[in-house]
Protein backbone atom coordinates (compact mmCIF):
# COMPACT_ATOMS: atom_id res chain seq x y z
CA UNK A 1 0.00 0.00 0.00
CA UNK A 2 1.31 3.54 -1.22
CA UNK A 3 1.83 6.35 1.36
CA UNK A 4 -1.88 8.01 1.85
CA UNK A 5 -2.24 12.05 0.79
CA UNK A 6 -3.10 14.54 3.40
CA UNK A 7 -6.82 15.27 2.50
CA UNK A 8 -7.74 19.23 3.37
CA UNK A 9 -9.75 20.50 5.71
CA UNK A 10 -13.27 21.82 7.29
CA UNK A 11 -14.69 22.46 11.48
CA UNK A 12 -15.62 19.77 13.97
CA UNK A 13 -15.61 18.56 18.07
CA UNK A 14 -15.13 18.56 21.32
CA UNK A 15 -14.02 20.63 24.62
CA UNK A 16 -11.46 21.56 26.40
CA UNK A 17 -12.13 19.78 29.74
CA UNK A 18 -14.08 16.62 29.01
CA UNK A 19 -12.41 12.83 27.77
CA UNK A 20 -12.04 12.73 24.45
CA UNK A 21 -13.11 10.93 21.29
CA UNK A 22 -10.41 9.66 18.60
CA UNK A 23 -9.18 10.94 15.13
CA UNK A 24 -8.18 7.24 13.73
CA UNK A 25 -9.84 5.29 16.18
CA UNK A 26 -12.60 3.23 15.28
CA UNK A 27 -13.99 3.44 18.31
CA UNK A 28 -15.59 6.29 20.65
CA UNK A 29 -16.48 7.14 23.96
CA UNK A 30 -20.50 8.56 25.54
CA UNK A 31 -18.74 12.20 25.22
CA UNK A 32 -20.23 15.08 22.99
CA UNK A 33 -18.69 18.20 22.99
CA UNK A 34 -20.40 21.17 25.03
CA UNK A 35 -22.79 23.37 23.17
CA UNK A 36 -21.07 25.33 20.24
CA UNK A 37 -17.60 23.70 20.54
CA UNK A 38 -16.13 22.95 16.88
CA UNK A 39 -13.24 20.88 16.52
CA UNK A 40 -10.97 19.58 13.82
CA UNK A 41 -10.24 16.52 13.13
CA UNK A 42 -7.48 14.63 10.90
CA UNK A 43 -5.76 11.04 9.94
CA UNK A 44 -3.07 10.24 7.62
CA UNK A 45 -2.40 6.98 7.09
CA UNK A 46 -0.89 3.74 4.59
CA UNK A 47 -4.64 2.44 3.63
CA UNK A 48 -6.43 5.80 3.87
CA UNK A 49 -6.39 9.43 5.02
CA UNK A 50 -9.49 11.45 6.16
CA UNK A 51 -11.16 14.71 7.33
CA UNK A 52 -13.85 15.35 9.71
CA UNK A 53 -15.62 18.44 10.39
CA UNK A 54 -18.06 18.28 13.54
CA UNK A 55 -20.17 21.04 15.11
CA UNK A 56 -21.79 20.72 18.49
CA UNK A 57 -25.07 22.67 17.17
CA UNK A 58 -27.47 21.71 19.71
CA UNK A 59 -26.70 20.71 23.18
CA UNK A 60 -25.54 16.64 23.46
CA UNK A 61 -25.56 16.22 19.84
CA UNK A 62 -22.54 16.61 17.09
CA UNK A 63 -22.95 17.21 13.49
CA UNK A 64 -20.25 15.40 11.87
CA UNK A 65 -19.11 15.70 7.95
CA UNK A 66 -16.13 14.20 6.95
CA UNK A 67 -14.19 13.10 3.75
CA UNK A 68 -12.15 10.24 3.38
CA UNK A 69 -9.06 9.40 0.75
CA UNK A 70 -8.07 5.35 -0.28
CA UNK A 71 -5.19 4.68 -1.68
CA UNK A 72 -4.96 1.87 -4.69
CA UNK A 73 -3.97 -1.38 -3.53
CA UNK A 74 -2.67 -3.61 -6.51
CA UNK A 75 -2.95 -6.53 -4.18
CA UNK A 76 -6.82 -6.46 -3.99
CA UNK A 77 -7.49 -4.63 -7.12
CA UNK A 78 -8.65 -1.66 -5.87
CA UNK A 79 -8.11 2.14 -7.02
CA UNK A 80 -7.39 5.13 -5.38
CA UNK A 81 -10.74 6.97 -4.63
CA UNK A 82 -12.14 9.49 -2.43
CA UNK A 83 -15.90 9.02 -0.21
CA UNK A 84 -17.69 11.40 1.61
CA UNK A 85 -19.44 10.78 5.34
CA UNK A 86 -21.77 13.04 7.13
CA UNK A 87 -23.63 11.45 10.79
CA UNK A 88 -24.76 12.38 14.21
CA UNK A 89 -23.82 11.96 17.34
CA UNK A 90 -26.02 11.84 20.88
CA UNK A 91 -25.26 11.40 24.37
CA UNK A 92 -28.27 9.91 25.79
CA UNK A 93 -26.51 9.08 29.70
CA UNK A 94 -23.11 10.24 31.43
CA UNK A 95 -22.11 10.21 35.05
CA UNK A 96 -21.29 13.07 36.92
CA UNK A 97 -17.84 13.22 36.09
CA UNK A 98 -18.29 12.63 32.67
CA UNK A 99 -16.35 9.66 32.49
CA UNK A 100 -18.69 6.82 31.59
CA UNK A 101 -22.27 6.81 29.96
CA UNK A 102 -24.30 5.90 26.57
CA UNK A 103 -24.86 7.37 23.33
CA UNK A 104 -26.06 6.59 19.44
CA UNK A 105 -24.48 7.51 16.12
CA UNK A 106 -26.06 7.21 12.70
CA UNK A 107 -24.87 8.60 9.31
CA UNK A 108 -24.08 7.59 5.82
CA UNK A 109 -20.89 6.92 4.24
CA UNK A 110 -18.01 4.52 4.08
CA UNK A 111 -16.60 3.84 7.12
CA UNK A 112 -12.58 2.42 6.55
CA UNK A 113 -12.89 0.13 9.59
CA UNK A 114 -15.70 -2.00 8.49
CA UNK A 115 -15.55 -2.15 4.37
CA UNK A 116 -14.98 -5.96 3.20
CA UNK A 117 -11.34 -6.07 1.50
CA UNK A 118 -11.41 -4.81 -2.46
CA UNK A 119 -15.24 -3.19 -2.41
CA UNK A 120 -16.03 0.09 -3.25
CA UNK A 121 -19.20 1.86 -1.63
CA UNK A 122 -20.28 5.59 -2.74
CA UNK A 123 -21.39 7.41 0.23
CA UNK A 124 -25.33 7.13 0.25
CA UNK A 125 -25.26 3.65 -0.53
CA UNK A 126 -23.97 2.71 3.17
CA UNK A 127 -25.90 3.50 6.43
CA UNK A 128 -25.09 2.53 9.68
CA UNK A 129 -25.77 2.56 13.44
CA UNK A 130 -23.68 1.82 16.27
CA UNK A 131 -24.65 1.96 19.98
CA UNK A 132 -21.76 3.53 22.67
CA UNK A 133 -21.00 2.05 26.06
CA UNK A 134 -18.51 3.47 27.94
CA UNK A 135 -17.27 2.16 31.46
CA UNK A 136 -14.92 3.80 33.60
CA UNK A 137 -12.55 2.30 36.24
CA UNK A 138 -9.92 2.88 38.71
CA UNK A 139 -11.32 6.34 38.77
CA UNK A 140 -10.82 7.01 35.53
CA UNK A 141 -7.54 5.85 34.77
CA UNK A 142 -8.81 3.02 32.57
CA UNK A 143 -11.72 3.62 30.13
CA UNK A 144 -13.47 0.43 28.37
CA UNK A 145 -15.88 1.49 24.78
CA UNK A 146 -17.94 -1.03 23.64
CA UNK A 147 -19.71 0.31 20.04
CA UNK A 148 -22.09 -2.77 18.71
CA UNK A 149 -23.94 -1.55 15.45
CA UNK A 150 -25.40 -2.34 12.13
CA UNK A 151 -24.56 -1.62 8.32
CA UNK A 152 -26.08 -1.61 5.10
CA UNK A 153 -24.40 -1.32 1.66
CA UNK A 154 -27.08 -0.69 -1.15
CA UNK A 155 -25.22 -1.32 -4.13
CA UNK A 156 -22.73 -3.14 -2.79
CA UNK A 157 -19.46 -2.97 -5.20
CA UNK A 158 -21.53 -1.41 -7.92
CA UNK A 159 -23.66 -4.24 -8.55
CA UNK A 160 -26.92 -3.56 -6.91
CA UNK A 161 -26.48 -6.49 -4.43
CA UNK A 162 -27.69 -5.41 -0.67
CA UNK A 163 -25.71 -6.48 1.93
CA UNK A 164 -26.15 -6.42 5.82
CA UNK A 165 -23.59 -6.86 8.29
CA UNK A 166 -23.38 -6.54 12.71
CA UNK A 167 -20.57 -3.85 12.88
CA UNK A 168 -18.24 -4.56 16.84
CA UNK A 169 -15.46 -2.05 18.02
CA UNK A 170 -13.78 -2.24 21.68
CA UNK A 171 -11.18 -0.03 22.67
CA UNK A 172 -9.56 0.31 26.10
CA UNK A 173 -7.71 3.80 27.34
CA UNK A 174 -4.96 2.97 29.85
CA UNK A 175 -3.93 7.07 31.53
CA UNK A 176 -1.89 7.76 34.26
CA UNK A 177 1.34 5.25 32.59
CA UNK A 178 2.54 8.26 30.59
CA UNK A 179 2.14 11.89 31.57
CA UNK A 180 -0.42 13.90 29.43
CA UNK A 181 -0.95 10.84 27.41
CA UNK A 182 -3.02 7.68 27.23
CA UNK A 183 -2.13 4.09 25.84
CA UNK A 184 -4.95 3.02 22.94
CA UNK A 185 -5.66 -0.57 22.08
CA UNK A 186 -8.83 -1.89 19.55
CA UNK A 187 -10.26 -4.31 17.98
CA UNK A 188 -12.46 -3.86 15.16
CA UNK A 189 -14.81 -5.53 12.49
CA UNK A 190 -17.92 -6.99 10.47
CA UNK A 191 -19.79 -10.18 10.65
CA UNK A 192 -22.61 -11.04 7.58
CA UNK A 193 -22.65 -10.18 3.90
CA UNK A 194 -20.64 -7.00 4.23
CA UNK A 195 -18.32 -8.43 6.52
CA UNK A 196 -15.04 -7.05 7.48
CA UNK A 197 -12.13 -8.99 8.75
CA UNK A 198 -11.03 -8.78 12.46
CA UNK A 199 -8.50 -6.18 12.70
CA UNK A 200 -6.91 -4.56 15.51
CA UNK A 201 -5.45 -1.18 15.85
CA UNK A 202 -2.76 0.35 19.25
CA UNK A 203 -0.79 2.99 19.61
CA UNK A 204 -0.08 6.66 21.75
CA UNK A 205 -2.34 9.67 22.31
CA UNK A 206 -1.27 12.97 23.66
CA UNK A 207 -3.14 14.83 24.74
CA UNK A 208 -3.74 19.09 26.24
CA UNK A 209 -6.36 21.51 26.28
CA UNK A 210 -6.89 22.15 22.46
CA UNK A 211 -4.38 20.00 20.72
CA UNK A 212 -4.42 16.08 20.44
CA UNK A 213 -1.88 13.97 18.89
CA UNK A 214 -2.36 9.96 18.07
CA UNK A 215 0.30 7.38 16.53
CA UNK A 216 -1.19 4.14 15.55
CA UNK A 217 -0.39 1.11 13.72
CA UNK A 218 -2.94 -1.32 13.15
CA UNK A 219 -2.84 -5.04 11.14
CA UNK A 220 -5.49 -7.89 10.20
CA UNK A 221 -5.31 -10.24 12.92
CA UNK A 222 -4.77 -13.17 9.81
CA UNK A 223 -2.05 -10.69 8.62
CA UNK A 224 -2.11 -8.59 4.97
CA UNK A 225 -4.05 -5.69 5.03
CA UNK A 226 -5.39 -3.45 7.42
CA UNK A 227 -4.76 0.41 8.45
CA UNK A 228 -0.99 -0.09 8.98
CA UNK A 229 0.51 3.39 10.61
CA UNK A 230 -1.03 6.31 10.91
CA UNK A 231 -1.11 9.90 12.33
CA UNK A 232 -3.75 11.74 13.55
CA UNK A 233 -4.48 14.86 15.26
CA UNK A 234 -7.55 16.52 16.62
CA UNK A 235 -7.38 20.50 17.38
CA UNK A 236 -10.40 22.01 19.68
CA UNK A 237 -11.95 25.63 19.75
CA UNK A 238 -13.79 27.24 22.49
CA UNK A 239 -17.80 27.46 22.00
CA UNK A 240 -18.96 29.74 19.38
CA UNK A 241 -22.03 31.56 19.16
CA UNK A 242 -22.65 31.33 15.56
CA UNK A 243 -22.31 27.64 16.41
CA UNK A 244 -24.85 27.71 19.43
CA UNK A 245 -28.81 26.78 17.60
CA UNK A 246 -31.61 28.50 19.44
CA UNK A 247 -28.66 30.37 21.60
CA UNK A 248 -27.48 29.69 25.41
CA UNK A 249 -23.39 29.76 24.33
Amino acid sequence: MGCAKTVIGLVALLGASAPVGAQQFNSDNQWTAPHGVATLAGTVGEEYSALVAVAALLPRWEFNVGITRYEADRELGTESHNTGTFYLKHTITQNDAETGGTAIMFGTGVNPSHLEDGEVTDTFDSWWVNGVFTFPFLDGAVTWDLLPGAVVNLDQDDQDDVAWGMTYSTRVAVYKVIPQSAIVAEVFGTTGEAYAKPQYRAGVRWESQHLIIAATYGAAFSGGGGPGFELGFLYLTDPKRFLCIGGGC
